[in-house]
């Protein structure tokens, strides 16, 4: 009997030490957590520190570049202002600058001698100056004809390409109203290489008149457009050998 009791008293120590044991274990887990967790609370709170700095610096930044926006705006702004007046400017002594050529004879003329001729067509015409192609290089600022009845204009330059008259540009439509003798500037100047052919499309009726035996006109009775080509034995008026008041003028590479 004693020795049961015995027995029965030590299998209760030692249960009593195996719970002991654990509730040890499971207070220590516990108590890392807790660090654990206040080192991450800190950590966190170091970080949204950080962030508050770093949006107030970000919102700094904000501000630096909408003012540096509205800086660069009003330069733009002043740039462009500044460039239309200096286009202007320069485009106002261009064109003196082509008046006082035209007016003092100091231009290239290619085209017909601008005299008076009382031979004229009252019906629409493009008439091709083959007698007097572009020599040389250069540019095209403007046209002189003898006027003798109103009429409207547009200048072609023509190009040979494989053997073929090829219009690569024209002119807007020019009004000769005013009889006689008339210089016209075109709006903008414009590039001839050595060889181009000057044409004339006359929209109503040929203002301007001619001879026949002196040179080499010839015509078309359709408008020739824009990147068009053509042949010239396909124009008339080869055997009539027509001189028209009307030519062109440049600065030419000569």
């Amino acid at each position: 009997m004693r020795s049961i009791i015995t027995i029965i008293a030590l299998t209760s120590l030692l249960i009593g030490c195996g719970s002991t044991d654990k509730k040890s274990g499971l207070k220590g887990v516990v108590t890392n957590l807790e660090s654990q967790l206040a080192a991450e609370k800190q950590k966190n709170d170091v970080l949204f520190s950080e962030n508050r700095v770093l949006k107030q610096e970000v919102d700094k930044l904000g501000n630096v570049v909408t003012v540096l926006d509205t800086e660069k705006s009003s330069r733009v702004e002043e740039s462009s202002v500044l460039r239309n007046q200096v286009r202007k400017f320069v485009q106002n002594e261009i064109t003196s600058l082509k008046k006082f050529l035209v007016e003092g004879g100091l231009l290239d003329y290619i085209g017909g001698e601008l005299v008076k001729r009382n031979n004229i067509e009252d019906t629409p015409l493009t008439v091709v100056d083959l007698n007097n192609r572009i020599n040389s290089s250069g540019v095209l600022t403007g046209m002189g004809a003898y006027v003798i009845k109103p009429s409207t204009v547009r200048v072609k330059i023509l190009r040979y390409i494989e053997s073929k008259l090829v219009v690569v540009w024209e002119s807007s439509t020019i009004k000769m109203g005013i009889v006689g003798l008339n210089k016209y500037q075109f709006v903008s100047s414009v590039g001839v290489e050595k060889g181009d052919v000057i044409a004339y499309e006359f929209e109503r009726n040929v203002g301007i008149g001619f001879n026949e035996g002196t040179a080499d006109s010839r015509y078309s009775r359709k408008p020739l457009r824009l990147g068009e080509s053509i042949h010239t034995k396909s124009l008339q008026g080869a055997k009539n050998k027509r001189s028209y008041s009307i030519g062109v003028y440049g600065l030419l590479n000569q």
